[in-house]
């Protein structure tokens, strides 16, 4: 029996260790990637015995939400927490690659997280919509074909691990998911999938939450939580976002203030300094370029004036404002979304290293957690690594 065990190539497990939680998701931990390999197949009754003959490893430069899978037995893939990359390792020639993340997955909300299904060939999302609902989607990874998606509903609030449900793979062709909604009062929707040859099959349902909370009486639905105060905290802080005027930038050129209309900009908590807007040689070192973060509606966009004939859409990277607010401490929550130009990005293929760009290039950054640096080449926006 022991000697059936044994394999050729050895068994990968993965282990999410030292969480940390963070404000910003809720309470959700960031968390290491540990690795174990073993040349025995884990057999009930003897897990001292193969332990012993166990190898641990760990993703360097990595803190994931979750989402992580292995591929065979010797590759692990994930998607990262606030770094927006997607990794992938060999535990054969330790080789970290990072890649920015595929820009679908920028609607994803932190809770709760996304998952991967154990061979890594899919993912189950909750996906923000841009008129304030959620939907939960299921794609093909990498590619992002989308497989199957649910009806949209309102989410509960922001919740943490406690009461923010879960998403998660029995093995690669079966999911569940269970997600606190408020569409019908204080209520759970849950989600049986099927991968079937036809494609992916939800099972759709919701039903009331009768959790008894302090205070209410056992057996009737919760009118109000804590965590619902805490939800409407962060929609007010989202209210308050400082904005100001396109007119308060006298250096714009006059027909991009023009094409601004309806735009404000907003503030973040960093500076008083009026910021978020920046100018640079965005697509040609032969010609000046502007770039604005407008805001309209809760929504945030880069919006960019091409100064000569070189140029690549005139739109970027669109997210709601709420989804870059932060505890800044003292209970207080701040804005977090600043734009500004650099000329090089960081390469994060094993370690880290600084590359100097050919012209200048737009950062987008979550102040204090990570970036994105959107660069203009041959008329398409590449994606490129940030700080962490």
């Amino acid at each position: 029996m022991l000697s059936a065990a044994c394999r050729h190539e050895p068994l990968i497990t993965t282990r999410l260790v030292d969480g940390k939680a963070s404000p910003a998701t809720y309470g959700w931990p960031l968390s290491l990637v540990e690795v174990h390999h073993n040349s025995l197949a884990p057999i009930a009754g003897m897990d001292r015995l193969w332990k012993r003959f166990e190898r641990v490893d760990t993703v360097p430069y990595v803190r994931s939400l979750g989402a992580v899978a292995v591929l065979g037995d010797t590759v692990v893939i994930g998607v990262g927490g606030f770094s927006n990359t997607a990794f992938r390792y060999d535990l054969r020639t330790k080789a970290l690659t990072r890649s920015p993340q595929p820009a679908w997955l920028d609607t994803a909300a932190y809770t709760p997280p996304a998952a991967l299904a154990p061979q890594g060939q899919y993912i189950a999302y909750l996906a923000n919509q841009p008129d304030g609902t959620t939907r939960l989607v299921v794609r093909s990874w990498p590619d992002g074909r989308v497989l199957a998606h649910s009806p949209p509903v309102h989410l509960r609030g922001f919740l943490g691990p406690q009461q923010g449900g879960a998403i998660w793979w029995q093995n690669a062709d079966r999911f569940y998911a269970r997600v606190p909604v408020s569409d019908s009062g204080p209520s759970w929707a849950s989600v049986n999938g099927r991968v079937a040859s036809s494609g992916v099959e939800l099972d759709w349902k919701i039903y009331a939450d009768l959790t008894p909370q302090r205070g209410s009486e056992p057996g009737r639905p919760v009118e109000r939580t804590d965590s619902a105060a805490e939800a409407r905290h962060w929609e007010l802080a989202e209210r308050a976002i400082p904005q100001l005027p396109v007119s308060e930038f006298p250096e714009l050129p006059a027909a991009f203030v023009r094409d601004l209309a309806g735009c404000t900009v907003p503030q973040t908590y960093v500076t008083t300094r009026p910021h978020n807007v920046i100018h640079g040689t965005f697509a040609s070192s032969q010609q000046l370029d502007w770039a604005v973060l407008c805001s309209r509606g809760g929504e945030s966009v880069i919006r960019i004036w091409w100064g000569g004939p070189v140029q690549c859409p005139r739109e970027l990277a669109p997210a709601k404002n709420l989804s870059y607010l932060q505890g800044i401490g003292d209970g207080k929550i701040g804005f977090s979304r600043v734009i500004s130009t650099t000329d090089f990005y960081q390469n994060n293929e094993g370690e880290t290293s600084t590359i100097k760009l050919e012209h200048d290039a737009i950062e987008n950054a979550f102040t204090e957690k990570s970036s994105t640096i959107f660069m203009c080449r041959d008329g398409k926006w590449i994606s490129l690594s940030g700080a962490d």
